[in-house]
């Protein structure tokens, strides 16, 4: 072989070493990117779990003071409003309007308890709202999961040599829950 074939298949073979090795690197990234996207699915399901969970423990909240005699406009509002009734997911865009809603509900029902304290038949509905306290920790949690995810996501999108190749294949970034 004279030294220019030589030179040639070097050449070739290193080209072909660079091009595997860019191969992997991308697939890899794909590897993680579908990893990071299961978790951020999972983390969404759970969300909306925790928030339905939530709104039904607000719902027998409102239907224990009422059978208590409290009879305030708004509870009686949410206790016929129908929305939450049914489990409907929601997006992740949709979480933190969710959650104010059922916050002022909860908190209404926070401050109308404290006011009937020398009632012990609200037991019950001091239970609930420890259950529902309980369950707005594990929300933050689970939004501290999925907002971690997130950032692993679309680090890996975001990645210099590669993210070319995700956005001809319109992998898109995700955004956090504020």
């Amino acid at each position: 072989m004279d030294e220019n074939t030589k030179r040639t298949i070097v050449i070739v073979t290193i080209l072909g070493l660079v091009l595997i090795s860019y191969v992997i690197f991308v697939s890899l990234s794909f590897c993680f990117m579908h990893s990071f996207k299961k978790k951020i699915n999972t983390a969404v399901d759970t969300i909306n779990v925790i928030l339905y969970q939530k709104i039904m423990g607000i719902y027998e909240c409102v239907n224990e003071l009422i059978k208590l005699g409290y009879d305030n406009p708004k509870l009686l509002d949410f206790k016929k409003n129908s929305e939450f009734k049914e489990y409907k997911p929601v997006g992740a865009k949709d979480f933190n309007n969710l959650f104010t809603k059922t916050e002022e509900i909860y908190s209404m029902i926070k401050k109308v308890c404290v006011n009937l304290k020398s009632n012990e038949n609200i037991s019950e509905v001091v239970s609930d709202l420890d259950t529902i306290k309980n369950l707005n920790s594990k929300y933050f949690e689970t939004v501290q999961l999925y907002n971690t995810y997130v950032i692993g996501f679309n680090y890996w999108r975001n990645l210099f040599f590669t993210k070319w190749v995700k956005i001809l294949l319109h992998k898109d970034e995700i955004d956090a829950i504020k």
